[in-house]
């Protein structure tokens, strides 16, 4: 077809921008000019297999299909403090969707990344199938690695010193054993809870379809009663998160009697109403205690609708074993 030239890298340009996979150069840039090894203007950071670009094919499967993975990892003075869970993780992941993960060119790209942005922030890395043939067939694809780097986001810090409210969602998380724990791209659960609310509450809670609590839409949720910790089973749906992952693994190691009872459980939401005490947590975020669940049962008399927990010993004593453990999360926003 002769006339008007279509300029592809533009295009791919302008579809990943739809879809949320380009940054906005525009956005989210720190103030802070002594953290910085490159000009501001040129934040966020991005590298795309070892290339400063923020293009990527339209025939990529990871963009039409959703078919890659990705981690949000905290840096904090050049280090990631939970590397070694994520890139676990990640390696699980890229098993079950058959991505071919070359850990030497991972770790390559990763150090390249650090060595060219600031101490401290955020790094986001998606790997994603590669460019492959129109349809659903698995083909012999190279994998795309795209490593970004962002500021932390401004969350206030006493979303961890005194708690958070969390707003019931009403979309329902799907039953999916095989993709169950793994951190895939496709995010649309999340997208359609987290388009729920607006500013009014800090973060969202997410049931799977038979009414059991999961998780939250950004994070994994524990509670306390009866004396011990428990927390959601993951083995039908939502993600296992690193930090979960190091506290039900690490911290139980250390010297708080209530942490060695950690159980993963079926939860129902009466178990979490009966609850002592609630927090919720993430690798970026570390524990931010939860104050109250709102909107709990619309148009049902029969419960109220909030229920409040207290900013509790067990809670305190959990988030200050992650402070001396991890020294990064003890101003998560700083």
């Amino acid at each position: 077809m002769r006339g008007r030239s279509i300029e592809w890298p533009f295009l791919c340009l302008n579809l990943f921008s739809r879809f949320g996979l380009i940054p906005d150069h525009g956005q989210n840039q720190t103030n802070n000019e002594a953290d910085h090894k490159m000009p501001q203007k040129q934040l966020p950071i991005c590298f795309l297999n070892g290339e400063s670009s923020n293009l990527i094919s339209v025939i990529d499967r990871g963009l039409c299909y959703g078919h890659g993975l990705f981690e949000t990892i905290r840096l904090s003075d050049t280090q990631m403090p939970l590397w070694d869970y994520h890139y676990q993780r990640l390696r699980k992941g890229a098993h079950t969707l058959s991505i071919s993960l070359d850990n030497h060119l991972l770790q390559g790209y990763l150090d390249q990344l650090i060595a060219n942005c600031p101490d401290n922030g955020i790094v986001k890395i998606m790997i994603t199938a590669g460019r492959g043939d129109r349809g659903y067939r698995l083909s012999n694809t190279s994998p795309n690695y795209l490593l970004q780097w962002f500021p932390l986001s401004d969350y206030p810090n006493h979303y961890q010193r005194c708690g958070v409210t969390l707003k019931l969602c009403q979309h329902r998380l799907a039953s999916s054993p095989q993709l169950a724990g793994i951190k895939h791209l496709n995010r649309l659960d999340q997208v359609i809870a987290r388009g729920e609310w607006g500013d009014e509450y800090e973060e969202g809670l997410m049931l799977d379809q038979y009414g059991h609590v999961i998780e939250a839409v950004s994070g994994n949720l524990f509670f306390y009663r009866d004396g011990a910790w428990f927390t959601p089973k993951l083995d039908q749906c939502g993600v296992a998160g690193v930090m979960r992952q190091y506290i039900m693994e690490e911290l139980c190691n250390l010297s708080l009697s209530s942490l060695s009872k950690i159980e993963e459980v079926t939860c129902l939401l009466d178990d979490l109403l009966s609850a002592d005490e609630v927090f919720i947590c993430n690798s970026v975020n570390g524990i931010w205690p939860v104050l109250s669940l709102e909107n709990l049962v619309p148009g049902n008399p029969g419960l109220a609708n909030q229920s409040s927990w207290s900013l509790g010993p067990q809670t305190l004593a959990l988030q200050a074993a992650l402070y001396k453990s991890l020294p990064a999360y003890l101003n998560s926003t700083e």
